[in-house]
């Protein structure tokens, strides 16, 4: 009779831990994508990029695009045609800003999820790459096992000069600015010369040239910029912006908190960003990649392990040319 008391005890207490564990990864959970319509253009914000977006829908024929589309649905019967719109959507992003740098990790397992569906259309795939690229774009396996947060904050920089982000542009690759960027890189573009900045950070090639030398220029300012700030000593040098759709106006204080409180980087951005941001729960939210984080493709979710919320991570980044990625 004791040892049956002892089992009934051993079983209530190890339902009772499951069903915490559960109950909580479903407080975890992402919320679902928006219905909203897709911005234009791919809602590039800088007209040296939007030849880019233009020559990209070139590249990408209809019927590809049909094709990638009906795998995607059929493999994944959880998405909707308006969530694999968004998804798609972000990847197309995601390739424009392959042909502006040498190198782009792949920061969202969605994102990941579909870029893998179209290579298995090898021929449609091979033809879009030299179309857009003069070479063939390659998913190249990232062989980090921890986050590397420096690489996300530089495309985050990067993407947010670029593009303009939607709601559900943060859903599908997780709050940004969350990180500082490197001080490497920021070494690098107070000190090096555009050419060699070219050479080092940016894909070769005439075509996103203009676009290049603008992001150049500018987180070149935003160096100086953070420079003359913190010679002025003042307590609070940026203020709360009102919207996320004013994301871009965070750059300067980015990298300023990057160069002169990178240890305390959180708290300090925390302070500058959106309310709205501050109530959707990925406040102070580490980014991580490779196979620090597990993604479930199939639903909004995405986890890292240790506990901390994941930007949809993936063990993915994209290279030109040859089979590795340019060092950067």
């Amino acid at each position: 009779m004791a040892g049956f008391i002892v089992f009934i005890i051993v079983f209530v207490f190890i339902f009772g831990m499951a069903v915490s564990i559960i109950s909580g990864n479903k407080g975890k959970r992402r919320p679902r994508l928006y219905a909203d319509e897709l911005p234009e253009g791919l809602g590039i914000e800088k007209d040296a990029a939007k030849p880019l977006a233009q020559h990209l829908e070139k590249a990408l024929s209809d019927g590809f695009q049909s094709n990638i589309k009906n795998r995607m649905l059929k493999e994944h019967p959880s998405w909707s045609e308006k969530h694999f719109d968004w998804v798609f959507f972000e990847l197309k992003r995601f390739f424009v800003l392959s042909s502006i740098l040498k190198s782009v990790p792949m920061f969202s397992g969605k994102v990941d999820a579909v870029w893998h569906e179209m290579l298995m259309f090898t021929r449609d795939y091979e033809d879009f790459s030299k179309k857009f690229y003069n070479s063939f774009l390659h998913h190249t396996p990232n062989m980090e096992i921890v986050p590397i947060p420096g690489e996300r904050a530089f495309f985050d920089w990067v993407y947010l000069q670029v593009f303009s982000p939607a709601r559900n542009s943060r859903l599908i690759w997780g709050e940004f600015l969350r990180t500082p960027i490197e001080q490497g890189i920021l070494h690098d573009f107070r000190t090096k010369s555009e050419g060699e900045l070219l050479a080092k950070y940016f894909r070769d090639g005439e075509a996103a040239r203009e676009i290049q030398l603008y992001l150049i220029r500018q987180l070149k300012n935003d160096i100086r910029e953070a420079e003359m700030t913190f010679s002025k000593n003042e307590k609070k040098p940026f203020t709360r912006i009102s919207s996320s759709h004013d994301m871009s106006m965070l750059l300067p204080a980015a990298v300023f908190f990057s160069i002169y409180e990178h240890d305390d980087y959180s708290s300090h951005i925390e302070e500058v960003l959106p309310v709205e941001m501050m109530k959707s729960g990925y406040a102070g939210a580490t980014s991580c990649s490779g196979f620090a984080c597990s993604t479930d493709h199939d639903s909004d979710s995405g986890s890292c392990s240790g506990g901390a919320n994941c930007s949809g991570g993936s063990s993915c980044s994209s290279c030109g040319g040859g089979g590795g990625c340019g060092g950067s």
